[in-house]
């Protein structure tokens, strides 16, 4: 046993140093190249204020200043600091590489190969990983998991807690976490559990609150006025109308990104978060129902339970994307952690197969709209027809993912002979 962990450990070692030199490899190429990364524009600026004292109005929840202001007490200087903000995200990319590890041992799954999967999604979205901060939300989120799947269930709901006080989507498996406590009624993790997460949501905001400042009043006003962004599902399709004749649009900057103006965007936008809504009412309530059903049956087990976890964990954030007015590139993080745990379920080789080249091509696409619709036309009204059909490939993409995995839910649970329940 202790020679098969050092041969894991090594293993981890080598993928953690694969990222790592690919780590060196991105600043080199930016400092050469002369880009203004992410982290130096954005990140750095609010960190400098945090700094001299002033808590700055921004577009995110407040923990994730913590994930930006670290990178500041190290260096003074935005390329500095950009070095550091890549070796903290480093950092957590080798978090959850060891994370995921742990789940697969968990599930007698291959180490290896589900590690190496990990890594190889992660380095698709590199500079997304690197010059953006939702890796810190995924991977917390991710020991969420492994807290709740372990029935460490108080640090569960803190984790999650302290991911949606970082990036806002993971509050969407806090039903998912607590629908089971529901079902069994199992009144004390129900009642700890919440309590743990707004107790834990209430620290993390105290600060601000004490010191007076409208940063949380800010952050909720900026995402409610917020237009429809370019790369949103719903924006990708109003393109393919205007490019068609059907309604005329444009693009237009603001909100720290381009957005989609018109009157059709302006008559869909304030729909998009009241479908999230149902869309979310419908995946909980489907969950409730299997697990009822899978209890009737005597077929609550380990396996089932991973399966049904995954997905509607998996589903869950994606309506968070896939109906909401923003879908950025770098939201793709968000499902890596999940995609892997779906893959260290039981289900057919054929689905993780499908589900593993579903997430590759999304990934592809994204990396493309990226190229195309910023590196060469310059974003804005420099974007292409051929630029917003990228994008809407993507998204095409991702509801096929999404409708694909609820495939697998029905046919695991919604037949009465399937060998997921046996």
């Amino acid at each position: 046993m202790g020679v098969f962990d050092n041969g894991i450990r090594r293993y981890q070692l080598i993928l953690g140093s694969i990222f790592a030199a690919a780590s060196i490899a991105y600043i080199l190429v930016v400092n050469q190249a002369g880009i203004e990364s992410e982290a130096a524009k954005v990140y750095f600026p609010y960190a400098d204020e945090l700094m001299r004292g002033v808590i700055p109005n921004v577009e995110y929840p407040p923990f994730a200043m913590v994930f930006m202001a670290i990178p500041r007490l190290f260096s003074a200087d935005p390329f500095g600091y950009m070095v550091v903000f890549v070796a903290e995200a480093a950092v957590f990319f080798f978090v959850g590489l060891l994370i995921i590890g742990k789940l697969a041992k968990r599930y007698n799954q291959s180490q290896r190969k589900v590690m190496l999967v990990y890594t190889i999604l992660m380095l698709l979205m590199i500079e997304f990983v690197l010059d953006r901060y939702d890796i810190f939300p995924a991977i917390l989120t991710l020991l969420s998991l492994y807290c709740f799947v372990t029935k460490r269930y108080i640090w569960a709901f803190a984790l999650l807690s302290l991911a949606t006080m970082t990036k806002l989507y993971p509050a969407v498996l806090f039903p998912v976490y607590l629908i089971p406590f529901l079902m069994n009624r199992d009144w004390p993790n129900t009642l700890k559990g919440t309590g743990v997460f707004f107790v834990v949501a209430i620290l993390t905001a105290l600060p601000l609150l004490l010191a007076g400042s409208d940063a949380l009043s800010y952050f909720i006003s900026y995402h409610m006025d917020r237009p429809m962004q370019i790369e949103s599902v719903a924006a990708s399709f109003i393109s393919v109308a205007s490019m068609l004749g059907i309604t005329d649009v444009h693009i237009g900057f603001g909100f720290g990104s381009d957005n989609l103006i018109g009157q059709w965007p302006d008559a869909v936008a304030p729909f998009l978060t009241p479908l999230i809504v149902a869309a979310l009412a419908v995946f909980y309530v489907l969950y409730a129902y299997i697990i009822s059903r899978i209890r009737r049956e005597k077929q609550d087990n380990e396996n089932n339970r991973m399966i049904l976890l995954g997905a509607v964990a998996i589903l869950s954030v994606s309506a968070f994307m896939i109906f909401g007015k923003v879908f950025s590139s770098q939201y793709i993080i968000w499902l890596i952690p999940f995609i892997i745990f779906a893959l260290m379920t039981s289900i057919d080789y054929v689905h993780k197969n499908r589900i593993f080249w579903m997430s590759v091509a999304a990934i592809a696409l994204t990396q493309l709209n990226f190229a195309l619709n910023v590196g060469v036309s310059g974003g804005g009204e420099g974007i292409t027809d051929a630029g917003m059909l990228i994008i809407l490939a993507r998204n095409i993409v991702m509801i096929i993912l999404a409708a694909y995995i609820i495939k697998i839910v029905k046919e695991s649970f919604c037949k009465r002979r399937n060998t997921a329940l046996d």
